[in-house]
Parts: C-alpha cells; structure tokens; sequence
C-alpha cells in the first residue's frame, strides 16, 4: 500500500497474478480481456470509496459497456469495492485529459452520470502514474446514451479538488 496525501492506494497489479486479475475484472464488466488498458495498472484508490479504477484501451469500448449490474454487485461486495470507474485517455473533446464512467451498484444504481469522489479518485491515480501533473483540467463522464457530464479538477496541497455546475434532477422534501 502506498500513501499519496490522505489517499491509500492499493496495488492490484501483483507479478504473476495480473492475467488473472484482468480476466477476473473483464468477466464481471462483460467486456473482453483486450478492451482493458495495459499501459497503467488496475488499481484501488480509497478516496473514501473503495475505488477501483480501471483504464480502458479505447473511448469506443468505454462507453459502449453495458455491464450486468447484479454481477457487478457481487463482485464489489466480494472485493469490498464501493465503486467501479472505468476510464479512457481517449476524449471526446480534446480540452479533456480523461473520459469517465462509474458503476456503483452497491449503492442502489448501475451508474453514476457525475461522481466528484469516483472523479478525485481518478486524478490521485493519474497523477501518480503520470497522466496528469495537477494543472487546472476537466474529465468527461458519462456513456452512450447522454451527453456527457464534465468534472473539473485541481490539486491543491498535495489533495484533488473537484467541481462543476450541477442540473436539478428532482427536488422536493423527503420524510424518511
């Protein structure tokens, strides 16, 4: 485990257990072994939800994922994982560093159009595998069924910052 800020980050890529970790990962996100990203580990950043962060080759096999949401259930809760983001360097418009999704079926709902925690989770992990060096910059989120929702982030003492507009979804008085 290694400390960045408050954040732990865990590895998961552990020589010689790594195929099966991305075999394990791709089954229960129903996507094929080859549409997961090489080129920076698997990796579970507590950033307060157990998040596990998940690169994705291609923008196109990104948002075109349509995991089972059950199965992705009980693979969190077998993981004690809160949430699933996946993530693509690849971007639909170019002034962004990252294209985002997040799976959070553990709280009720497959997906989350707009994580700010899966979001700051996400720019721990680029910084520390050098995909982001703390500027000013915004992450699009969202799959192919909407326009995509857009994340701002920023470091600030050595913590990710994160923001941006919100649209009212429903409002109202909630007795519990």
């Amino acid at each position: 485990m290694q400390l960045l800020g408050n954040f732990k980050i865990i590895l998961l890529y552990i020589a010689g257990e790594a195929a099966c970790i991305y075999r394990e990962i791709a089954g229960n996100l129903g996507i094929p072994e080859a549409a997961l990203e090489t080129f920076c580990p698997i990796e579970i950043i507590d950033a307060g939800l157990r998040t596990l962060i998940v690169p994705i080759a291609t923008l196109d096999d990104e948002i075109h994922m349509f995991p089972d949401e059950q199965q992705v259930k009980a693979f969190c809760i077998h993981n004690d994982i809160d949430i699933v983001l996946v993530c693509s360097r690849e971007v639909d418009e170019q002034n962004h560093i990252a294209h985002a999704r997040v799976f959070a079926p553990r709280f009720g709902y497959l997906e989350d159009p707009a994580t700010g925690s899966g979001n700051s989770a996400l720019g721990y992990y680029m910084l520390k595998n050098g995909l982001w060096n703390g500027a000013y910059a915004s992450i699009e989120q969202g799959g192919a069924d909407r326009i995509y929702n857009v994340v701002k982030l920023s470091l600030l003492h050595e913590r990710v910052l994160f923001g941006r507009s919100a649209t009212t979804r429903i409002s109202g008085v909630y007795y519990l």
